[in-house]
This record gives structure tokens, sequence and C-alpha cells, in this order.
């Protein structure tokens, strides 16, 4: 059928629409990607400053360990100069002349020592009872009526420690107070404040203690060393391995120990290096440390994280400006590029605005192969997809007329299958009362029981039943078996709580009739069969079924078959054998797989005194609702 023909226009909105749709998308975009380089600029920022601080912290205490050295290499003078230990050994002996004379040759031999090496400031040599020689930049005098035992046995006590720098021990304190300063120069913090590197002298045979030697260099020429490579908005602490500060960029925490100055950071700080952040007095900063691995302190930087961000958004201003730039330019070219490409449209849409059920013969001639070809093509189709629907649709009717015919016509089927299992038991309970009436009451009893089994083991209605109907199923079973056969015992082990548990139907008269017609059969019905239902002690979600006979077993050949076929029961095609044994098993195999997936289905175990018992598992809640009906 031939259409009418329309031209085609676009509707303006459609194109603003677009380029606003691409303008927020391109914001969205650009806002991740602000969010984005901030963070990653800000990583970046932030891993440049780690990096930073180790190199300075590391070649900074690579300075404060080589001055440590020297001090070190000095104080071993002591023992490489054979007159200085005799001096050690001798000087409260010598005549005031002579010891005037050992006096000015230590002089000389550590004036010298000192002027070379800029880090020594002051070299004080003791012997055992006294102090005999001192040099001091600072030019101090002795206080006379100083006890000097107790400075001596403070060195001891320092001798003692076992952490040693250069073969000496590291101290931290304040200007020897058995000295006398000007006050002028201890009115600086970090004049007063100063290292010492104490070192027991030996002499070289025999090898006794003769004395100690102290050298110092005050926190002035250590705070040099560690403000010549540090950015102004750094700040740092100096510290030994015990906590006392060394160098701080506070004077008033000079003499003080990290652990009750700044607890927050000394106790984060946990093996040799690391950096982690920490507020301090409401304020983030960066904390980084190093250990040094030759004198043991620690030298602690910090930095405001507020200035690490200043830092990385420095360039985000100029490139907001660029992309608003760009966006002016990205939005008037999508709206003119949509305008023109979408111009086709309009005319499809001015088509469909009219459109009525008069048009059912619309169609449009396809002009181009991209998506507006497409859309028209698609609108032809659907034209024709409707038609063909109304034209089907009285076809529709038909057969759906003849569907409810066919379902009365199984129900009918269905209502006459359901009529012969009641003529069955109408008939044997004509038999029985028959019986009851000529005096046969066992006849009447046996009629009963099979009555009673038919009515139970027919219930096709539902494939689920209670536990207690199964056990009313399998108890008129075993009493028909017992009227045929006389010694057989049946006993009856039931947790009553079960009883409204549903499970398969039809599930334990094939196991029940297996172990009395097979278990029971070698030994002339002469045994006992054992019903028990009761929970899993571990899990109380689970329920287990025991069916016990005491006949003659299983034989090792018929016990590997059986074996064999339960584990392959999934497989539709395997062979259960010709056995109605086997069938049956299978069967309940099966079902159980189909019901309880997850549990490991029937099982058989020999028993001590003779016979089989069979286990099954089930849950007390099934999952699997759609397979009750």
């Amino acid at each position: 059928m031939k259409g009418i023909l329309y031209k085609l226009r676009i509707q303006k909105s459609l194109s603003a629409k677009i380029t606003w749709m691409n303008v927020s998308i391109i914001l969205l975009i650009f806002i991740t990607l602000i969010i984005a380089t901030v963070s990653i600029n800000y990583q970046l920022t932030l891993g440049n400053e780690k990096q930073k601080m180790n190199v300075y912290i590391s070649n900074t205490l690579s300075s404060i360990d080589n001055k440590l050295k020297d001090m070190g290499r000095v104080s071993l003078m002591t023992y490489s100069d054979e007159r200085t230990q005799e001096i050690l050994k001798s000087y409260n002996s010598y005549e005031y002349a002579k010891q005037l004379e050992s006096v000015e040759y230590l002089r000389k031999l550590y004036t010298s020592l000192i002027t070379i090496r800029e880090d020594i400031n002051s070299v004080y040599l003791f012997d055992l009872d006294s102090l005999i020689f001192w040099q001091d930049n600072m030019d101090p005098s002795q206080r006379r009526n100083y006890d000097m035992s107790s400075f001596i046995k403070k060195m001891e006590e320092w001798e003692r420690r076992e952490k040693s720098v250069s073969g000496c021990r590291l101290v931290v304190g304040t200007q020897p107070d058995f000295m006398r300063y000007s006050l002028r120069r201890l009115e600086n913090e970090y004049t007063n404040h100063c290292i010492y590197l104490v070192r027991g002298i030996k002499s070289f045979s025999p090898n006794e203690q003769i004395g100690h030697i102290v050298l110092i260099t005050n926190m002035e020429d250590i705070r040099d060393v560690l403000n010549e490579y540090l950015d102004d908005e750094v700040e740092y602490t100096l510290l030994t391995e015990e906590g006392d500060i060394v160098c701080d960029e506070a004077s008033v925490c000079l003499g003080k120990n990290m652990k009750n100055a700044a607890p927050e950071i000394y106790y984060k700080m946990n093996g040799s290096s690391g950096v982690f952040q920490e507020n301090i007095n409401g304020v983030p900063w960066l904390i980084t440390y190093q250990k040094s691995d030759y004198s043991g302190m620690i030298l602690v930087t910090r930095r405001a994280v507020g200035l690490i961000w200043k830092d990385a958004m420095r360039f985000i201003g100029i490139t907001v400006i660029i992309f608003v730039i760009l966006l002016g330019i990205t939005v008037w070219l999508t709206f003119h590029g949509t305008k023109r490409m979408l111009r086709p449209l309009k005319f499809l849409s001015d088509s469909m605005a009219h459109f009525d059920q008069d048009d059912m013969g619309m169609r449009f001639v396809v002009t181009t192969q991209d998506e507006t070809g497409q859309l028209v093509a698609s609108f032809n189709n659907m034209m024709d997809i409707i038609n063909q629907l109304i034209e089907s649709e009285y076809e529709g009717k038909v057969r759906l007329k003849e569907a409810e015919l066919k379902q009365q016509r199984m129900s009918l089927l269905y209502l006459k299958n359901q009529i012969n299992p009641h003529f069955l038991y109408n008939t044997l309970d004509t038999i029985r009362i028959k019986a009851e009436l000529n005096g046969d009451r066992d006849v009447a009893a046996m009629i009963m029981q099979m009555v009673d089994f038919f009515r139970l083991s027919v219930k096709a209605d539902s494939q689920m039943v209670t536990v207690s109907h199964e056990i009313r199923l399998i108890q008129a079973y075993l009493k028909l078996m017992c009227c045929r056969y006389p010694q057989l015992i049946c006993e009856y082990e039931i947790d009553e709580t079960l009883l409204q548990v549903e499970m398969p139907n039809f599930i334990l008269q094939p196991l029940i009739e297996n172990s009395v017609m097979h278990g029971l059969r070698a030994v002339v019905y002469r045994g006992k069969v054992k019903l028990s239902v009761c929970r899993d002690e571990e899990n109380e979600e689970k329920i287990i079924i025991k069916i016990y006979d005491n006949g003659a077993g299983m034989s090792r050949g018929t016990k590997s078959l059986l074996e064999n076929v339960l584990k392959n029961a999934g497989d539709e095609s395997c062979e259960t054998g010709s056995e109605e044994m086997h069938i049956g098993i299978v069967n309940v195999q099966r079902r159980l797989k189909m019901f309880y997936p997850d549990t490991a289905g029937l099982s058989y175990q020999d028993n001590p005194e003779g016979g089989v018992t069979v286990t099954l598992i089930i849950n007390n809640n099934l999952e699997r609702e759609g397979m009750k009906k």
C-alpha cells in the first residue's frame, strides 16, 4: 500500500536540549577532572614534600654525624699520645712547675685539634680525681669550691650506658656547672645548651682506667647545621633515642623530653623513618622523621598541611579560566552543529503531530541510511506490525476460546481419574463390613489396614506431606506385613515435635519395603524393623530419619553395587539393574536430590548384630517452595 509522503523538518527545542545535555556532560567531566587533578597534584606535591624532607633530614643527620665523628677522633688522641697518657697517670704527683709544663703541652695539642675542627667548642680532661686541663672557646674559669667528685661520678654513670657514638657516650645538657661563664654568654639558650661526648680513658699497660675526656659542642653550631638547607615554613626537632630534645625551633623546648613536650608525635614514630599527619593545636601538620644509624639521634621536621595545599592549588586558577573559554566555544559549536544535523527530524515530528486513526496507511520515503533514515524505516515497519496485529486479533480470540474448552476437558478427565480410587476404597470398605458381619475380624482388620494404606499412598494432589502422614502410611503397611509374617517385630522412635514438618510424599515406604522383603527374607522374616525420626544434635534445622533391620545384611558385592547406583542416581541415563530394589532406591535418591540438593542423600551402614541401617536427612524448612506443589 502506497503511503502519503511528507517533508521532514526539525524542532528548534531539540537542538537546545541536546546542547544543554552536552554542556552538562562536559561540565560534569570538567568538575571530575578538576577534583582528580587537585587530588593528584596534592598527592604529587605531598610526595615531593616527603622526598625533599627525607633528603634534607638525611643530609643534616649526616652532617651532625660527621661532627660527632670528628669529636670522637679527638677523644682518641688520649689513647694514641704517650705523653698525654703519662700526664693522666702522674699529674697529681708532679711538682707545680711540671704541672704547668704538662698543661701547656696539652693546650698546644688540643688547641691545634680544635682549630682544625670547628665542631668542637670545649675539651675537658680529667684524671681519676680532678680536672687537670680544659680548652673552652667561651673562656670560662673553674669554680674553686665545686666538688669535682660529683661530676666524675656522673661521668662514670654516663659511661655505663650501652649506646656509644664514636666510642663515646652522648649526653645532652647545659654548659658544665663546675665552670664559671659570663652571664652574657648564657643568655642565649642555644649557647647554654650543648652536647657532651664522654669517653673513659684507659692505659695500654696495664689496661686500667686512668681518666676521662669530655668534648662539648653547643646547640648554636647544631642549629646552624639544621637551618642551612631548611625553608622558613618548616619546623624541626633533633632528639636522642631516649627522647631528650637536642635542638628545636623553639628555644623553650631545649632540655625537655619529647615524651612530655609532644607525646602525640613521639609515640607515632615507629621504626627508623616515616611520615604521618598529626593535629597540633587544631592545625594539621605533616610530620617527617628519620633516625641516624650512626648516632641514634632522630631528626623530626614539621610543615603545615595548609601550606602544602597552597602549593598544590597555585595552577588550578589558570586551569579554570582556560576551561571556561573552551566551554563557551564548545557550547556555540555544539548548538549550531546539532541544529543542522537534526533538521530532517522536524519533518517527521510535524507529520506525527497530526496523526490519527484514519492515517493507518501513512508511510515515509527513506532518503538516508543514518540514524534518521533508520528512524523513518522503523516507523514504517511499526505501522505494518500494527496492521498485522489488528488482523490477527480475532485469530487470537479463537485460539483462546479453544484453549478454554481444552482446559475444561482436562478437568473432567482429572475428575474421572479421581473417581476410580474412591470406587476401590468404597468396594474394599464394603468387603470389610461384610467380613466383620460374618465374624471374620482378622480379614476385616487386614482390609481396613489395606484401605488406609491405599488412601494414604495415592495422595497425589501435593508432592509434600507431613512426617505424621508418612508415619501413618508406614504403620499401615507394616501392620499388613505383620499379618502376613506374625514373627515380624516393628518399633518406632519418633520425636513428636517433628510430626508437622513437611517432607516428600511416599519417600519412606520403598525403603521399609526393601528392609522387610530383602533384608529379612533370608531369616524367614523373623526379625525387627525400626523407624526413628529425630533432630540433628549439631544442626537443629536438619532431621535424621533411620530405618533399621537385623536381617541377613548385604554381601560385599551387593553393597558395592548399591553404592554405585546411589552415586550415579542423578544421571538419568544410568542403569539401575534389574532388581526392583535398585529401581525403588534410585527413585528415592533422585527425589531427595531434587528437594534437598545440599544433602548427601541415602546412606547404608552395616549393623554389628547383623542387617543394615539406611539413613536420610531432610531439612526442617524446605527452601524450594516451588517443589511443594
